[in-house]
């Protein structure tokens, strides 16, 4: 049982002592608060001015608007035991016996930094929710340069996906509910380079450098961006990197980038979350339009890096209606063809980690039809029981194995399954792909 001095089932740690931005530069609560708002509002997390305007650093300092209106708000509102609209997401995850982003940061934060120094940053929170700026976690997006366009995301995600999405937005057999839901600022340019060239914004973040202990960089791909390297190197010359957590999502592509990897061996540890959505033709599907045959070679080699003292790599899956079914079928190919070690030997017993998709909501597993629901909650069930048997009952019992099944149960969303398949099939039209193929579905006969 935790001893902070704050409602545990409406506090998060990152609003006291983290800074998060959003491809576009938009300064929000974290990466999870994307995924709060109502279909059509991808923005409910992002701070805002006194005027409502949302705060964009490519032309502010952080530190400046870090007691705002909307952040005194959300701290007040969490140590008054309040749960703010704009983190649904990990409450409603908590709901199903999902361990939630608030959940597992928190816990991190109160083991790294100690009761006592948690307790400390709350107290210097006013009255008022105002407090001193003191960033010791800072979550950064390069742009959404991306060599993949995956299909559950968007161009805010990757650059990839701004042809697929300038024929979406001219098709006039595209429902504009449908429109609305496929995230793109075009005034900010492809690569959403707000970042670069941009010496305020650097300036605040290299003067942080002492002070902060993670740093978690996405992007789109990161590691194909040449300012990662960069600023890797920036923490690493001034010292800094041997007391910064590095973490990031990869697909993995730069694997044979050995200044990178003489990079990541700076660091006092280094986790890289390898996205993976399942094997072989969901793969190919999903991550579109990676190829499994070498997605293959890249979790050997990530294998390998695994063995470095400093270097962990864990398997990340966004869980969605397009792949829960076959979850079960990827855990067993990871433990079948790479046993336990060393890709997630901790943190995910060894299997592989679960992340619940939410936004587009359309293709989250909640929309799945009863039957299919119940055929998927059998086969997990079937899971528990094989890795007791083949492997141990640690793995069995991994509890986010219950919590996707859980959530999946909730609620019943498949009013929303006309627009998934709408959706599915446009983008098949445009990339010569076929979900019903790929992903062994028919919706149409199951709804």
């Amino acid at each position: 049982m935790s001893n902070i001095k704050a409602p545990q089932h409406s506090f998060c740690i990152l609003p006291f002592m983290h800074l998060s931005t959003r491809t576009d530069g938009a300064m929000q609560l974290c990466c999870h608060t994307n995924s709060s708002g109502k279909m059509g509002d991808s923005m409910p997390g992002c701070n805002r001015d006194d005027e409502g305007n949302i705060v964009y650093l490519k032309n502010k300092k952080a530190s400046e608007f870090w007691n705002t209106g909307f952040y005194k708000d959300i701290r007040k509102q969490m140590l008054n035991g309040d749960k703010p609209r704009a983190c649904s997401v990990c409450y409603k995850e908590e709901e199903s016996g999902y361990r939630s982003k608030r959940e597992w940061e928190t816990a991190d934060w109160e083991t790294r930094l100690g009761t006592g120094n948690v307790n400390s940053i709350i107290d210097t929170v006013n009255e008022d929710g105002s407090m001193p700026y003191n960033i010791k976690y800072i979550d950064m997006k390069l742009g959404n340069k991306c060599d993949l366009a995956c299909v559950m995301w968007n161009p805010e995600d990757s650059s990839l996906w701004i042809p697929d999405y300038n024929k979406i937005e001219k098709d006039p057999n595209v429902s504009e509910k449908l429109k609305t839901t496929i995230v793109w600022k075009r005034e900010e340019g492809a690569a959403y380079n707000w970042w670069k060239n941009n010496e305020m914004y650097w300036e605040g973040i290299f003067n942080e450098l002492p002070n902060l202990s993670e740093i978690y960089l996405i992007g789109g791909e990161p590691t194909i961006n040449p300012e990662f390297k960069t600023f890797l190197r920036k923490c690493v010359d001034t010292g800094n990197s041997k007391h910064i957590k590095l973490r990031f999502n990869t697909n993995g592509h730069s694997i044979k980038d050995k200044e990178l990897q003489d990079l990541y061996l700076e660091f006092e540890q280094v986790l890289m979350h390898l996205s993976m959505d399942g094997i072989e033709e969901f793969h190919n599907y999903i991550r579109y339009p990676s190829r499994w045959r070498k997605m293959d070679y890249i979790l050997w080699k990530h294998n390998e890096l695994a063995s470095e003292v400093n270097i962990m790599v864990d398997i990340d899956t966004t869980v969605s209606m397009l792949n829960v079914e076959h979850i079960p079928d990827f855990i067993k190919w990871k433990v079948k063809r790479h046993g336990m070690f060393n890709i997630n030997p901790v943190n995910f017993r060894g299997l592989i980690g679960l992340h619940l998709l939410h936004h587009p909501s359309f293709l989250s597993v909640q929309v799945l039809p009863k039957e299919v629901k119940e055929r998927i909650t059998q086969k997990y069930e079937d899971l528990k029981v094989w890795l007791l048997e083949n492997k141990s009952e640690k793995a069995s019992k991994y509890p986010k194995l219950d919590a996707v099944v859980n959530f999946m149960n909730a609620k019943d969303h498949s009013d929303q399954l006309p627009m998934a398949i709408e959706y599915l099939e446009k983008m098949d039209s445009i990339r010569g792909t076929d979900f019903r193929e790929s992903l062994d579905m028919d919706l149409r006969k199951k709804h």
